[in-house]
């Protein structure tokens, strides 16, 4: 167990990660490097798009290429940055 001393409260509370591709926003579970993994099943076409992470109100963005796609079999997406 961890001890109330041993809890910093110098980190992030809050950290939301999202897609956007086609016109259309996804949740993302988690980035990686040259790879995302979504929150729920989609299917795009490879294509061009924007991750996009908030931390404590403080937004980053890379714009990646969906190398091949989204496929609703598949929670892990491929990507490369653009």
């Amino acid at each position: 167990m961890i001890a109330d001393k041993d809890i910093r409260s110098d980190y992030s509370a809050e950290v939301r990660l999202k897609l956007e591709a086609e016109g259309r926003v996804w949740p993302l579970a988690k980035i990686g490097s040259n790879h995302i993994v979504l929150a729920e099943k989609i299917e795009l076409p490879p294509c061009d798009a924007v991750v996009v992470m908030t931390v404590d109100g403080s937004e980053r963005r890379w714009n990646v290429r969906l190398i091949d796609g989204a496929s609703p079999i598949d929670f892990d997406v491929r990507t490369r940055p653009r």
